[in-house]
C-alpha cells in the first residue's frame, strides 16, 4: 500500500569542533571545506554507506530542488527470514532487506526534516541518532562534531507558563558557535561568553524551590530571546511548574519537536508540485532565520 502522506520531524543541525580554536576564520573555513565535501560527495557518488553497530546504514541521494535543498532516502539494514519450497521441506533463508526513511536536508539553513516511520526506526529520536552518527562518522575525519537540536514552537514554552501557578525551574542550554548571526541578542551574549571561555554550549539554570520564580514572562526579552533561540533549534529548554492540580510537571523542548507533512514523494507525482510542498514544509518550521531575512529584505 502507497503511503499517501509523509510526517516528518524538523531538526537543526550543528557542525562544530572538538575544540575551540582562537582562530575563527580557520573553523569556518575548514568546516565549509567538510560540509561541502560531505554533500558534493553525496551528490556524484549518490549514496553514502556507514557500519554502525555491525550493520550497514545508507543514506542515498535521490535528488536535488532549489534553495539547495536535497532530498535523500536513508535505510538501516535489516535481515529479514523468507520460506521458500526445499526438496522435502519448506526451508527458510535469511535476506538482507533495506527499508528506509525519506530525510530532506537544507543544507543553507541547516534543517533536516526526518520522516517518522515506526516499521524503519522505533522512533523519530532513533532514527535522528542513527543519522547522528553516520554524519559524525564523517566529519570527525576533520575534527568536528554533529550535533543535531529539534527544532520546537516557542510558544510551547509559554503556554506552559502561564498555564501553570508557579514556576520552580528554568533551565536553558544554548550552542555556540551557530548560524543565526546577530539577529537575536542570545548570539552576542554567547559570543562574549565563547570568547571569554573557550566553551562550546552554556547553560542557564534558574531556580526556587517555591515556585516563585520572577519575570518568567513573555515581555523579559532576555529570557524571550533565549527560547527563542533554543526554539529554533539552537539548543534546548526544561521547564518545571507548579500545575494548576498543585502537581510538580517537567516539560522539555525536546518532547515538543515541529512536525510537517509532505504528500507522497515517488516519481509519478509531479515534481514540481513535490517542490513546493518541501520548500513550504522546510519554511513553516523555520523561525528565526525566516525573519532575519525579512529584515534583510528591508
Amino acid at each position: 500500500m502507497v503511503k499517501n502522506e509523509h510526517s516528518f520531524g524538523a531538526y537543526r543541525y550543528f557542525i562544530v569542533p572538538f575544540e575551540q580554536i582562537s582562530f575563527f576564520d580557520i573553523i569556518k573555513e575548514n568546516r565549509q571545506k567538510a560540509v561541502v565535501n560531505f554533500f558534493s560527495t553525496l551528490e556524484t557518488d549518490k549514496k553514502r554507506s556507514w557500519e554502525i553497530k555491525g550493520k550497514k546504514h545508507l543514506l542515498v541521494f535521490n535528488k536535488k530542488i532549489p534553495n539547495n535543498v536535497i532530498i535523500c532516502k536513508f535505510s538501516m539494514e535489516t535481515k529479514k527470514t523468507i520460506f521458500i519450497e526445499g526438496e522435502s521441506d519448506i526451508e527458510n533463508i535469511n535476506e538482507l532487506d533495506y527499508p528506509f526513511i525519506y530525510v530532506i536536508i537544507d543544507t543553507e539553513r541547516q534543517i533536516i526534516l526526518i520522516e517518522l516511520k515506526t516499521s524503519v526506526f522505533s522512533s523519530l529520536t532513533s532514527a535522528k541518532e542513527k543519522l547522528k552518527m553516520c554524519f559524525e562518522q564523517e566529519f570527525a575525519l576533520n575534527g568536528f562534531e554533529v550535533l543535531f537540536e529539534e527544532i520546537t514552537d516557542a510558544s510551547t514554552f509559554w503556554t506552559f507558563v502561564n498555564s501553570s501557578s508557579g514556576v520552580y525551574e528554568v533551565a536553558i542550554t544554548l550552542n555556540s558557535p551557530n548560524l543565526f548571526g546577530g539577529f537575536n541578542s542570545t548570539n552576542d551574549m554567547l559570543k562574549d561568553i565563547s570568547q571569554t571561555y573557550n566553551n562550546n554550549q552554556t547553560t542557564i539554570k534558574l531556580c526556587n524551590k517555591k515556585a516563585k520564580l520572577t519575570n518568567i514572562a513573555k515581555t523579559n526579552k532576555q529570557l524571550s530571546d533565549a527560547v527563542e533561540y533554543t526554539s529554533a533549534g539552537g539548543g534546548e529548554w526544561t521547564l518545571t511548574v507548579a500545575a494548576k492540580d498543585s502537581s510538580k510537571k517537567t516539560f522539555k523542548s525536546r518532547h515538543n519537536i515541529k512536525k510537517v507533512s509532505v504528500r507522497r514523494l515517488d516519481k509519478n507525482r509531479d515534481q514540481k508540485e513535490i517542490e513546493i510542498e518541501v520548500l513550504n514544509a522546510l519554511n513553516n518550521v523555520e523561525t528565526i532565520l525566516k525573519e532575519k531575512n525579512k529584515q534583510d529584505e528591508k
